[in-house]
């Protein structure tokens, strides 16, 4: 049950983003119009959106699991739990970072792209 709740509310969240639904896309039939490429431009930012909100998820989870291990204050139980959150959020922030890096290998494979790799929401990120 606990499953179906947090299905229906991601759906619910992201249900928007997958069906493009934003107003005036030229040229798409159903869709208020709108060509191939600004649909594609349309899934490539939510796309980007969600692979930022997934690295925020697993950098609270391993953080949560430091300030866990921290206020343990010594119990055994309490410090594996906050351990396994740390090991936990360490490996889903490794596995993001090497599919993330996996698919533009692939995409320069077979599109021959060159330059360096575009990072999500590069430009957010306040210079000095």
């Amino acid at each position: 049950m606990k499953y179906l709740r947090l299905t229906t509310l991601a759906v619910s969240l992201l249900a928007p983003l997958v069906a493009a639904a934003q107003p005036g896309l030229p040229g798409l039939p159903g869709f208020g119009g709108g060509s191939f490429d600004t649909v594609i431009a349309v899934l490539t930012d939510s796309i980007n959106i969600i692979i930022v909100f997934l690295f925020l998820v697993a950098t609270v989870i391993f953080l949560w699991g430091v300030v866990k291990y921290i206020t343990a204050g010594g119990e055994e139980d309490k410090q594996e739990e906050a351990r396994n959150m740390i090991v936990w959020g360490i490996i889903f922030l490794a596995v993001m970072v090497a599919v993330w890096g996996f698919v533009y290998v692939v995409l320069d494979f077979i599109f021959g792209t060159e330059g360096s790799v575009p990072i999500p929401n590069k430009g957010g990120v306040p210079q000095q």
